[in-house]
């Protein structure tokens, strides 16, 4: 199995936390090997509550998978495809697409994407 590089997580100890999206891509894009197709760093775990800043190479995929909570992917740039059952949906930079919890879903890069994902835990 492949390996993949994390940044450190931020952990929220105040009211708020400012968070540079810019800078966290240009850091992730330092870790980049030659042979990854993605990269990642959670930004925000706190409070049920997970924030993760991710990047694929064209061609990179999520393997489909389901979030215990709701989740969005957000399209910071580049372009991707979303399988969800026997939909596809294409989303470019400035778009978001929300999950409800248990939806599974497979991400696949049409080309090089950052993707800014938040998950929710499960509902109690």
């Amino acid at each position: 199995m492949e390996q993949h590089n994390y940044l450190r997580t931020h952990d929220l100890s105040a009211e708020h936390l400012l968070i540079d999206l810019h800078e966290a891509g240009t850091g992730l894009r330092g870790l980049a090997s030659a042979s990854q197709d993605r990269r990642a760093v959670t930004l925000v775990k706190q409070g049920g509550l997970n924030v993760v800043l991710t990047q694929l190479k064209a061609g990179g995929t999520l393997a489909e998978h389901a979030a215990p909570g709701a989740a969005t992917v957000q399209v910071l740039d580049g372009h991707v495809r979303i399988q969800v059952g026997e939909e596809t949906i294409e989303a470019a930079a400035g778009q978001l697409i929300a999950f409800d919890a248990q939806v599974r879903h497979h991400v696949e890069a049409i080309e090089d994407s950052t993707l800014l994902l938040t998950l929710a835990d499960r509902p109690s």
